[in-house]
């Protein structure tokens, strides 16, 4: 007790000289950016599995393609319910939208309730029915896209409803590419009225059931064998699964640039703990003095060290707690509505980590601590014997695995971060060295002020090179966002030929395609050729269900691919960006009507097919096999009509079938797009520049949340070079004064200091340059397929940017430097 009572005191009296700046700093920085994280990942986490009931619709929720005509006899204590989904063209006035259409019936919702408002951005409340006939429920982005006002009327298909909310909430949304599309919700009984649902449309529908669990288990039981293929029973993990992947990717950004930041901080730490041991000698040799033992020393320093942890985890866990509500609404397009509050969880995460860093990097200095000699007190040479550095290291190492596997739990992603580290580690060492070569030929023909600053850099190289480490990580990671958002859908864009398509037509009924060609050709439309479109599952491949004919190697969004329906086709002529590499297209083959298809080439290696390899397919109740004619490369990016599968004709006659085409308009041409649609009500019109800018949009946020985050690397990076001004401080007062004393001005001290930090932001500039242009050169050459050209402009004027930005920093750090009295800084 009396240890930690002598403890408090100790902190009380080094807190008001501060002497724990460092500590602080350091450790306020790294649990401010996990509590950051940790809130925000939390209510997304708490956004997507609370209440899975709700967010699914129901306590069982069955997805298909097509009507279920069968449905087992369930008890009265079991209800059902039914939502139609699927987009088309909503109209009013002189405007026009894709939007994402629901059509529910009486009982829709089951679980939980919708949201509506009475006015948009007006307060909204809670109901458990859906829209009446005749009325729509929309949500606010679709009345400022249409220009229109609640009571004003859309058109739908062949039929007008009068718009009677703003639609705020649906617990069921699921998480497709329409789910960023704006919601029309519309009684089921205006469908009939509306001829958008034809055979052959691309519709989901959801049979949503709530009950008793022994009532819906009875019902699954009869419902499973039912199951034909492309229906399936949803869990709460398919039915959100598309914006769970994405809120996990934004989320990894994150969490990788805060593990860089806290790994950043840890540095700081190490150094700061090293410089609170070595600043304690005297104390602990007082302290042994007065009586006490090195165990009761060893408890007196750890009771300082855990109550500053505690001090910085509740202050970073209050700013972290302010800090994720930006957070949250940097990613406001892509989180859902209404997400509930996080819970104190990552406060008490962050106290953990907090204990857990300061004492683990400080564990070294506190063995030595306890070893200090009572004689120090006559002899200030007598220092505690030093542990081993080797020791040391590996104290580092295992804290720093540890929180990378605390953060990661992914043992490839550390590998490749501890890879990456180690490349950028000896980029800088390359660096350092070059450098020093540098000031010995240069420094000769620079001024004594400018030489002796340069020098430092040598003289300090482990330091510099953890500097540059730091600066240059988070330098490189800005420039590729600020770079490769900016540009990359712009080279993209740029690549792509003339009059590429820029509209493409989906849903285009059988008996329609004739008048609708005609009807482009009439408008001097050039579009590309109308072909048919078969929703079927692939089953069997050489009479073997495909359910684990994907390799582990391919991802889990090629393994969705291959699970759902896809779009089959059939053509005479092989399309004009397609090339066949194995095998042969139907004119090289005998006409003998047996039934061939043409795979692309990447899903063949996945799937292990070869030539010849039977096929077997499930459309619309129907099986039927092909055989495998040829091996084709598909240019996905051409924005031409593609397809895995392609049959020779008649391989899809008697089938229910849709047309898709795309074509080239001009902006300036747009307007010709209304009557289209009003002709031709069942079709999907699709605008890729409308995607592009959503992507756009999204791209932007994620963005600007990783910049956030990397504001919090930025400010590690700076608490290292805090580090080793202080670490430093001694020996840069004895240095100070010695030149001082040998006259220097004060504008030659200023010269020293400018050019020792703005080397150091300047050499971090380049290292941020070259590895921002490295990873461009993959991103363009390897993933994108782009042609690549080097940013010039980046490697003049980031590196004296950023050397400004760490002089300054620097400059205003070591001010006190200046103002110390030679006298007393040579008698210390």
């Amino acid at each position: 007790m009396k240890s930690i009572r002598l403890g408090l005191r100790l902190l009380l009296r080094d807190w008001r000289s501060g002497h724990l700046s460092l500590l602080l700093t350091a450790l306020f920085v790294a649990v401010t950016t996990h509590n950051t994280i940790g809130f925000h990942s939390e209510r997304i986490e708490n956004a997507m599995t609370m209440q899975a009931s709700n967010l699914m619709g129901g306590d069982l929720v069955v997805k298909s393609p097509t009507p279920l005509h069968e449905l087992p006899a369930f008890p009265d204590s079991v209800q059902g319910a039914r939502a139609i989904e699927f987009s088309s063209v909503v109209m009013a006035a002189d405007a026009m939208q894709l939007a994402s259409l629901k059509a529910v019936s009486n009982h829709y919702p089951l679980k939980a309730s919708l949201k509506v408002a009475d006015q948009p951005f007006a307060p909204d409340y809670e109901t458990r029915t859906g829209p009446g006939p005749g009325k729509a429920w929309v949500e606010a982005r679709l009345l400022n896209i249409l220009g229109i006002q609640i009571g004003d009327s859309v058109e739908v298909g062949d039929t007008q409803l009068q718009v009677e909310k703003v639609l705020t909430f649906e617990p069921d949304r699921g998480g497709s590419f329409y789910a960023f599309v704006p919601r029309l919700m519309l009684n089921e009984q205006d469908l009939a009225h509306a001829n958008l649902i034809q055979r052959g449309s691309r519709v989901e529908y959801y049979y949503q059931f709530a009950g008793p669990e022994a009532a819906i288990g009875t019902l699954r039981s009869g419902l499973e064998p039912l199951l034909k293929p492309g229906q399936s029973i949803l869990s709460i993990h398919s039915r959100q699964r598309t914006v769970s992947a994405a809120l996990n990717r934004a989320q990894g950004y994150l969490q990788l640039a805060s593990l860089m930041a806290i790994l950043l901080a840890s540095v700081a730490l190490a150094m700061g703990a090293q410089h609170f041991s070595e600043t304690r000698y005297d104390t602990a040799a007082l302290l042994r003095c007065f009586g006490l033992q090195s165990r009761q020393i060893l408890a007196v320093f750890t009771c300082q060290l855990v109550a500053l942890a505690l001090i910085s985890g509740v202050l970073g866990g209050a700013l972290g707690w302010l800090l994720h509500f930006s957070l949250v609404e940097l990613l406001a397009g892509l989180l859902p509505d209404n997400i509930p509050l996080p819970s104190a969880k990552p406060f008490f995460s962050g106290l953990v980590l907090a204990l857990l860093i300061l004492l683990g990097f400080s564990l070294p200095a506190l063995v030595q601590l306890q070893r200090t000699s009572p004689l120090r007190v006559l002899r200030r040479d007598l220092t505690p014997t030093p542990l081993s550095k080797n020791l040391l290291y590996l104290v580092v190492l295992v804290m720093i695995g540890a929180l990378m596997f605390w953060y990661t739990r992914d043992p490839v992603l550390i590998g490749a971060i501890v890879l990456g580290g180690l490349i950028a580690w000896l980029i800088t060492y390359g660096l350092t060295a070059l450098f020093a070569v540098a000031i010995r030929i240069l420094g000769k023909h620079s001024s004594l002020s400018l030489q002796a600053g340069l020098r430092n850099l040598s003289r300090r190289r482990l330091s510099t090179r953890v500097q540059l480490l730091g600066f240059g990580l988070t330098g490189m990671a800005m420039l590729i966002i600020l770079l490769v958002r900016g540009e990359l859908i712009n080279t993209w864009q740029q690549q792509l030929p003339e009059q590429t398509p820029n509209h493409f037509v989906l849903n285009v009924l059988p008996q329609e395609a004739g008048a609708f060609a005609q009807h482009l050709k009439d408008n001097n439309i050039q579009a590309q050729p109308l072909y048919p479109i078969v929703r079927g599952r692939l089953t069997h491949i050489n009479g073997a269900p495909i359910k684990r004919a994907v390799t582990k190697e391919s991802g889990e969004e090629e393994e969705e691919a291959l699970n759902r329906e896809l779009n089959l086709s059939w053509s005479e002529a092989l399309p004009s960006d397609n090339r066949i590499v194995a095998g042969q297209w139907w004119d090289g083959l005998p006409n003998d009507h047996e039934r061939r298809v043409s795979i692309e080439q990447r899903l063949a290696q996945r799937l292990g097919v070869t030539l010849g390899d039977e096929l077997r397919f499930f459309v619309a109740s129907q099986t039927f096999s092909a055989r495998v004619a040829s091996i084709r490369t598909v240019k996905w990016e051409s924005f031409q009509p593609n397809f895995y599968l392609m049959f020779n004709p008649g391989g899809l006659d008697n089938l229910p079938t849709t047309y898709l085409t795309s074509f080239y308009l001009e902006a300036e041409r747009k307007a010709l797009l209304k009557p289209l649609v009003q002709q031709f009500p069942a079709i999907t019109l699709l605008e890729v520049d409308v995607i592009l800018k959503q992507v756009r949009t999204i791209l932007n946020q994620v963005s600007a949340a990783v910049e956030f985050i990397l504001l919090f690397v930025l400010a590690a990076g700076l608490t290292i070079t805090l580090a080793t001004l202080i670490t430093t401080m001694p020996q840069r007062y004895r240095e100070g004064a010695i030149m001082r004393t040998l006259g220097a001005t004060r504008r030659q001290l200023v010269i020293q200091q400018w050019a020792e930090f703005f080397a150091i932001g300047a050499l971090s500039g380049l290292v941020a340059c070259f590895g921002a242009e490295m990873a461009r050169l993959g991103i363009y050459l390897k993933l994108l397929s782009l042609p690549y050209t080097p940013n010039p402009w980046i490697w003049i004027i980031v590196p004296p940017l950023l050397g400004l930005l760490i002089g300054f920093a620097g400059q205003i750090s070591s001010k006190r430097i200046l103002k110390q009295s030679p006298a007393v800084a040579l008698r210390e």
